[in-house]
């Protein structure tokens, strides 16, 4: 019996020992359970915080450019005001040259047609006299058109 009996105290102890290991794993889980992990969120708190300025600045320096960029663009012109009136100037002046030059075309023109029909009329009128100095001419003229 001796065997049995160390063998059932060496359970007994064993049983004994995990009893204890199982209320220590219990304990431990209980001060798992309410322990309460913090944070320390110090540096994390301090780089928002810059992070934060750091927007700010660049938000005020967008707000900035984009204002000098919509005062440019009031401000602004397509083309100097000297230019303009440059370039309507010389377009009036080159349509007043060209209709000059044009009635001056149409004046040199009917100049020419009246000289001309002065012309034949003085050529007329002078063959009528010739022919009525000469009539003889006159017959002859008339047989050489025909």
């Amino acid at each position: 019996m001796n065997k049995l009996e160390t063998i059932t105290q060496l359970l007994v102890n064993e049983l004994t020992d995990f009893e204890a290991n199982v209320k220590r794993l219990e304990n431990g889980l209980q001060r798992a359970e309410d322990l309460k992990v913090k944070f320390d969120l110090t540096p994390i708190d301090n780089l928002v915080s810059e992070l934060k300025s750091f927007q700010q600045k660049e938000t005020e320096d967008r707000e900035v450019y984009v204002n000098r960029l919509n005062r440019k663009l009031e401000n602004a012109k397509i083309y100097p005001k000297w230019a303009v009136i440059t370039f309507v100037v010389s377009i009036f002046i080159g349509f007043s040259g060209l209709f000059f030059g044009y009635r001056m075309h149409v004046q040199t023109k009917n100049e020419k047609e009246a000289s001309y029909q002065k012309a034949v009329a003085t050529y007329q009128s002078h063959m009528g006299k010739f022919f009525d100095e000469y009539p003889s001419a006159k017959k002859q003229y008339e047989l050489w058109i025909k």
